[in-house]
């Protein structure tokens, strides 16, 4: 299962980044908290595909499809 794929007020465990990223994309991530074993939490999915917003650890987030679909994760 995808980040893209989680639901409004779900919470879940990352597994990993798709190795297929841009290296610049996969290190901001990194450096953003979302590595494996980080607890996620989505706080709100926008309509019509727009972004979906989450919290790792005490930061907040907003991330598009094509981002959120390259990161695996298990739910709790």
């Amino acid at each position: 299962m995808t980040l893209w794929e989680i639901k409004n007020k779900q919470s879940a465990s990352i597994d990993s980044l798709d190795p297929n990223l841009m290296p610049a994309v996969f290190e901001r991530l990194n450096e953003m908290g979302f590595s494996s074993g980080q607890a996620v939490q989505c706080l709100r999915r926008s309509p019509l595909k727009g972004p979906v917003v989450l919290q790792v650890g005490d930061c907040v987030y907003s991330l598009e499809q094509s981002i959120a679909s390259s990161i695996n994760i298990s739910l709790n």
